[in-house]
């Protein structure tokens, strides 16, 4: 009869990774997200840009849907006065609020910013402008949001009846008002974003305002050809929330003629840096930087 014995194994045991083992991995790692973390970076700012875009062509659609609603682009400066029988319209805004609604009263009182009265003169900027030619008149304050246009042909403005027109729905969360008129603004969807969008008209096509204090737009390389120069332009400042320019007034001379301070664009040349990343309707697909 066979003898079985018993055979005993020895199992060997690491402790752990060496110094050196360790140090490797880390290299290796710290390689791998120096490459990968750029990219995801610059996927998402292109995502943030994109959606940037993606509103300017929604905000051209509300636009488009205003001019075949009452035969015009909005206007990108504008003053409403609330109470004529104290304080005169001025003949620029009435001629162009008449271009839109014929019969509109001039002698009525209005609460245009919804203040509860009607003691106010607004000159209202191209931010402003934006926001209230698409998403007409604002509700009563507190409350944030516009009510659109009445149907009433002599009063548009009214907070009354519900046959109206929204030309946009504004994202009420995006709604500010950086200058405490009760008159709203707009920013973009970039993070933290707190400068609204510019809104520049050509004034339908007559060309963009060069007087004295009007406000500031792109030209093109020659220093002289506004882009977009038959309709308008929407400039987005960008995530470091800076256009890199004073959008109003404009530092032209008073006899019309315009200085080199007007921001120029040109694919074939570099932008400020603070210009770098705003976002402009005449660029789709990127930012103004290269």
């Amino acid at each position: 009869m066979k003898r079985m014995t018993r055979q005993s194994t020895t199992q060997t045991t690491r402790s752990g990774f060496t110094l050196l083992e360790l140090l490797a991995v880390i290299t290796i790692i710290s390689i791998l997200l120096a490459l990968i973390l750029p990219a995801i970076g610059g996927a998402m700012r292109n995502a943030r840009t994109a959606e940037v875009q993606a509103e300017f062509s929604r905000l051209t659609t509300g636009i488009t849907s205003f001019k075949s609603e009452f035969g015009l682009e909005p206007w990108s400066t504008l003053t409403l006065t609330e109470d004529p029988s104290a304080t005169a319209w001025k003949s620029t805004s009435r001629t162009r609020l008449r271009r839109i609604w014929p019969q509109f009263n001039f002698t009525a009182q209005h609460d245009f910013n919804g203040d509860g009265d009607a003691n106010d003169v607004l000159a209202i900027n191209a931010s402003e402008c934006l926001v209230f030619f698409l998403g007409g008149v604002r509700m009563e304050q507190p409350n944030v949001g516009n009510l659109g246009f009445s149907k009433n042909p002599i009063n548009p403005f009214t907070r009354a009846g519900e046959n109206r027109t929204v030309p946009y729905e504004f994202d009420t969360a995006r709604l500010v008002d950086t200058d405490n008129d009760g008159m709203l603004e707009y920013v973009d969807a970039l993070p933290d974003q707190t400068v609204p969008l510019l809104y520049v008209s050509s004034n339908n096509g007559q060309g963009y305002t060069t007087a004295n204090g009007s406000l500031n737009h792109y030209v093109e390389g020659n220093g002289k050809t506004a882009w977009k120069k038959s309709s308008f332009q929407i400039i987005s400042p960008g995530e470091d929330g800076e256009f890199g320019f004073d959008p109003a007034p404009n530092p032209f001379v008073s006899d019309g003629s315009a200085n080199d301070s007007r921001p120029k664009y040109s694919e074939d040349e570099d932008v400020s840096r603070e210009e770098a990343d705003n976002v402009a309707s005449f660029k789709p697909g990127g930012t103004l930087g290269r």
